[in-house]
Formats: C-alpha cells, structure tokens, sequence
C-alpha cells in the first residue's frame, strides 16, 4: 500500500511539472481562442521611451505596445494607451484599443502584459514576461481572446515600427464613437419624425466615416449603409 501511494504520489508530481510552460529558447507564444499560437520568429524594440514586442508565424504578427520600457504590469483597455494588436492572415486587425459593439454581449477589451525582467548580460538584451488580452475589430463585430501568453528571452533587436491606429486628424476611435452617437438619435426617430432624414443621413456619413478611417473587413459597416436606402420618409 505504501508503495501504491507513492507512485500514485510521483505520477501527480510528474503531471504538475508537466503543465508548467518551459521554454529552451527565445520564444513567444499563447492560446489563441483555444487553440496555441506561436511566432516562428520575434523582436523587441524600444523606442520613444516605449516597449515593442512582436512576433510571426509567416502569416499572422502579434505586437505587444507598452507605454514604458521598465518592468512592470501594464493594463490593457478603458483608457489605457497600451496596446496589443493581432493582424490575421486575411489582414484583419484585431486591437485592445478597440472596443466590443453595444450589440454583444462579450467580455470588454481587456488584459495585461507584464514584462518580468530584462536580461542584460548578453548582446542584444532580452524581455521575458506574459500577456492576455481580448481584442477586438474596428467596428467591434468580431473578437479575439489570448491567455496563457508568454515571451520568453525576446532580443531587442530593434527596427520595429508600428503603424498608427489612428488615421490623420480623426481617429478610429473618434470615428467610432461618431457612430455610436448617430446612430442612437436616428434610432430615436421614427419615418414620421420631421428630423429623420437629417438624422438618417448623418447616421450615414458616420458610417462611411468610420469606414474610411477603420476598414471595414466584414462589410458589416457597409451592409448597414445600404440598409438605409435614400433616408427618404
């Protein structure tokens, strides 16, 4: 019995040890919607007093934007500037920046990146740390959710550059919020209102807006322009 207990008790430790993510090598990597994703190749940067950690598999590129280059934990979301951004293959974008429509009912674009240390005994020094987040699209239709992320050993190589979110003058956001705005005061008239039109309209170049600075890469935003017809009562 006390043999029988034993093994009982070296299989379980075996199996804790297991689950415990070990990496030989630089690496970045997460569950992506259940699935695990991992870069195939990696760097860091820091510039403008910022971390940049972005990695690739070849088709899609995960970046990681905090807004300082020191250890720490850097929340994503609400108000915050730090970002992560997901491009797929289709080149959608997928932002933290972004937040989900009013129409689902989801989790809020939300995580955290927390860089663990910095390893300054080689050449070039690395960042290891982890992250999670939800993301979303522009028009907020369509999500992405990442946990158990790590980057381990990462080489601030330097050289990244991450394109601005935000379009000159307006940005995304601003676009966004835009329709939200139209969209409740057209929604508030009905075809014997006096304003519907004027408010229909405006509805509509919120739309085509929000289209010219976000993308639209569902054709949701546009399918709700054609919805609209004329905006004649």
């Amino acid at each position: 019995m006390k043999k029988r207990f034993q093994l009982i008790l070296l299989i379980l430790v075996c199996t804790a040890c297991s689950d415990e993510v070990k990496f030989n090598s630089p690496a970045i990597q997460g569950i992506r919607d259940g699935e695990l994703w991992r870069a195939t190749s990696y760097a860091a940067d820091i510039d403008f007093g910022g971390l940049i950690i972005e990695g690739t598999n070849g088709v899609e590129t995960l970046t990681l934007v905090c807004t300082d280059d020191g250890r720490g934990t850097y929340n994503l979301g609400g108000n915050s500037q730090s970002e992560v951004r997901f491009v797929d293959a289709q080149g959608v974008v997928y932002s933290t920046l972004y937040a989900p429509a009013d129409s689902l009912s989801v989790y809020p674009s939300d995580g955290q990146i927390v860089v663990e240390s910095f390893d300054n005994s080689v050449t070039p020094k690395t960042v290891t740390g982890t992250f999670r987040f939800n993301a979303y699209t522009s028009d907020g239709l369509h999500g992405i959710n990442f946990i158990e992320g790590h980057f381990y050993r990462v080489p601030l190589t330097g050289g990244i550059e991450v394109p601005p979110i935000a379009d000159m003058g307006l940005t995304c956001i601003d676009a966004h919020d835009a329709t939200n705005a139209a969209a409740l005061n057209f929604y508030a008239s009905n075809l014997s209102s006096s304003d519907y039109s004027a408010y229909c309209n405006a509805y509509k170049q919120a739309l085509v807006l929000q289209i010219d600075l976000c993308g639209d890469a569902f054709g949701d935003l546009q399918a709700t322009v054609d919805g609209l017809g004329d905006c004649v009562q």
